[in-house]
């Protein structure tokens, strides 16, 4: 396959993967918001490993588990275990996938992520979020990843409307 070809198979993944992401942001339930966040991350580490970005292809394709998981731990000690453990995991591939300083901006956007997902409610997970998209949309312009720009820019206006009608619910 081209590397044309293979770029616009990345960016259609991408462009599914927005339609998959921005539904999770608008979902007022954390558990509807998780399932439809761990399809997206599969589909964006997908497009990464389409565009060459490795540590972002690993991490967030490894998200899905995390997202999910986090849901349905009830324990702290279960918690504080699995959190750890992807924790552990993201700085492995982090490091294992090393491409210079640009893999830390996927290295800190997934364990930020992971601490919110873990140890936050509904509300405040979401706020502590946005400095993970923050990083993203910087990985995103320096690979390229223009369907995944695209998608956490309005994830972030989504994700902050839906703190704002969370917080009138309060």
């Amino acid at each position: 396959m081209s590397d044309g070809a293979l770029l616009w198979l990345a960016y259609t993944i991408g462009a599914i993967g927005i339609v998959v992401e921005w539904r999770s942001y608008v979902l007022y339930d954390a558990h509807a918001f998780r399932r439809w966040s761990a399809a997206g991350a599969v589909l964006w580490g997908l497009m990464y490993l389409l565009l060459g970005a490795w540590t972002a292809a690993l991490t967030m394709s490894c998200t899905a588990a995390r997202t999910l998981v986090s849901g349905l731990l009830t324990s702290t000690t279960r918690k504080h275990m699995f959190a750890g453990l992807f924790v552990s995991i993201f700085v492995l591939m982090t490091v294992v996938s090393w491409q210079g300083p640009v893999s830390l901006l996927p290295g800190f956007a997934v364990i930020n992520t992971t601490l919110a997902l873990f140890y936050l409610e509904n509300r405040a997970m979401r706020i502590v979020m946005l400095a993970s998209s923050a990083a993203w949309i910087v990985n995103d312009l320096i690979w390229q990843a223009w369907p995944a720009l695209l998608a956490e820019a309005v994830a972030v206006v989504l994700n902050l409307r839906t703190i704002r009608r969370l917080s009138e619910g309060q």
